[in-house]
């Protein structure tokens, strides 16, 4: 769904410049709704800096991990590039899913030996008979051998040198690295979306708009102007939504990410007459629904 923007000035910088397509619900967790009001300077910044980031928080992993069945595209490009520990034949080991697969990380064993992803074995196993002075012919036949062995299968590759190609049996998430979500996420999801309620009057100059802006810009001293509640609903579900719960006695938007992970953004300092809309998105179907509710009183 495309929110029609009215307005020639970004909603952000407020410049004069040519807008570009914005996902108020970061595309990096699957959202689809856009509406052109920032300029590409802005867009990309969000982009690169703690949206990016935010398909790493715990929460939203979870979630991807429960909802797989339900949401199988989406959930594979939320696990893509994520930490995770295999469990298998060969023990535990920590690595990462990347392109569908799990590439574990590389280290030294306590016994001195190498666990390395298989593309990278083979390249360790030339360098070392290389060092040790065996010829092209010896070390193809050694590269061979460790290419059609089998899973788990212990093979020696030369004199002293063994080789085992464990195989993963299962995936459990790694959280131990894991970071929240920066609640300048929600924030922007939030701020976003009274722009939509408010049109070109989110440009206002009165100063809490002003601290918006400079939050999401990175600017920002005080947040006395904002509260991001985080909270969590009893079961992972296949939506997003988006809610303005009205003021009371401030603007409040409800965010809820996988059905599961939920913010209240409070506006301490803002309020906001019109009509009400209540935003759903259906990930494991694509369909979306947007509601109007009863008007507000108020003005910014």
């Amino acid at each position: 769904m495309h929110v029609n923007w009215p307005g020639t000035r970004c909603v952000l910088c407020l410049s004069e410049a040519p807008l570009s397509k914005e996902h108020l619900i970061p595309e990096a967790l699957g959202g689809i709704l856009t509406c052109s009001f920032l300029c590409r300077t802005c867009n990309s910044t969000l982009g690169a800096s703690f949206e990016a980031e935010a398909r790493a928080d715990p929460s939203i992993r979870i979630a991807a991990h429960n909802l797989q069945l339900q949401m199988p595209e989406l959930a594979q490009r939320l696990i893509e590039d994520q930490r995770f520990i295999s469990e298998g034949p060969g023990g535990n080991e920590r690595g990462i899913v990347r392109e569908g697969k799990f590439r574990v990380k590389s280290r030294t064993a306590e016994d001195g030996s190498l666990i390395q992803p298989t593309d990278l074995a083979r390249k360790s196993v030339g360098k070392i008979l290389r060092i040790a002075g065996a010829g092209d012919t010896p070390i193809a036949e050694a590269l061979k051998r460790l290419e059609e062995t089998g899973e788990n299968l212990r093979m020696t590759l030369a004199p002293g040198l063994e080789a085992v190609k464990w195989s993963v049996k299962k995936l459990q998430l790694d959280l131990s690295r894991s970071k929240l979500m920066s609640p300048l996420v929600p924030l922007k999801i939030g701020y976003e979306f009274l722009a939509c309620h408010l049109g070109c009057a989110i440009y206002d100059d009165a100063p809490q708009m002003r601290e918006l802006r400079a939050a999401l810009r990175g600017t920002l001293e005080d947040d006395s102007y904002f509260w991001v509640e985080r909270l969590n609903a009893s079961e992972c579900e296949p939506f997003h939504g988006i809610y303005f719960e009205g003021n009371s006695p401030y603007a409040r938007v409800l965010i809820r990410l996988f059905g599961w992970l939920a913010f209240r953004v409070h506006f301490r300092r803002l309020s906001v007459a019109g009509p009400r809309f209540i935003y759903t998105h259906y990930l494991d179907t694509s369909c979306e629904d947007i509601r109007i509710l009863e008007s507000q009183s108020g003005a910014l």
